[in-house]
């Protein structure tokens, strides 16, 4: 009996089944330099020093599900403060920028509700005397603390704390207009007002920020 061939199916090749190698999958040749960007042994990892200033720490309390509100802050920082130093031709420091910023969650029962905004910098003789703080403190300045100011920090006054501290002559723009006393009239109020709801308008997170999980 002859075979039935299917004829919408191609006819299949004649097996080579007993000659047949197994092809060698193709390898990179050694001759070949591997590009430093895709060899993982020419990475370094970062090296964040202690003593690396200026930088900030943000603690709060992650019971409270504070997170988003830490972020934004820190982010709003790192665009006002980048880690970039700008120099006059007067050869003076007009904006030394924020090294690093870290982000600390804390879950204890006695750090519940806290919301605090240290700055790391390096302070002469006269700063200490004059600020007096503990000694446990360090290099350690206190910016803000949700508890003793009765509420978090507004970013306009949050940049300006800092900016006096590490960078006195940096302009903030708009939102510096009455750091150095100066009274802007009724029609500069309006203006200004308008400017801070569209820039620095608060986002909505889509987690609810500030609804706490725990009495804290």
């Amino acid at each position: 009996m002859s075979q039935e061939i299917c004829t919408d199916c191609p006819p299949t090749a004649a097996s080579t089944s007993g000659s047949s190698q197994p092809v060698a999958a193709p390898t990179a040749s050694s001759s070949t330099p591997l590009d430093p960007i895709l060899d993982p042994s020419t990475f370094s990892p970062p090296n964040v020093q202690q003593d690396e200033f200026p930088r900030v720490e943000i603690e709060f309390c992650d019971r409270c599900r504070w997170l988003h509100r830490a972020t934004w802050t820190m982010t709003e920082l790192f665009l006002t403060f980048p880690p970039l130093s700008t120099t006059s031709p007067e050869g003076v420091v007009t904006s030394s920028g924020l090294k690093s910023i870290n982000l600390l969650p804390r879950s204890a029962p006695e750090t519940g509700g806290r919301f605090r905004v240290w700055l790391y910098r390096e302070r002469s003789i006269e700063e200490e005397y004059e600020q007096n703080c503990p000694d446990s403190w360090g290099n350690a300045e206190l910016v803000w603390d949700r508890k003793v100011e009765g509420g978090f920090p507004e970013l306009k006054e949050l940049k300006q704390r800092i900016r006096n501290l590490i960078a006195p002559r940096q302009d903030l723009g708009h939102s510096d207009k009455n750091a150095f006393g100066v009274k802007p009239d009724r029609s500069e109020k309006a203006v200004d007002a308008k400017v801070e709801q569209q820039e620095e308008k608060e986002p909505t997170p889509q987690v609810d920020d500030y609804t706490p999980r725990f009495r804290c």
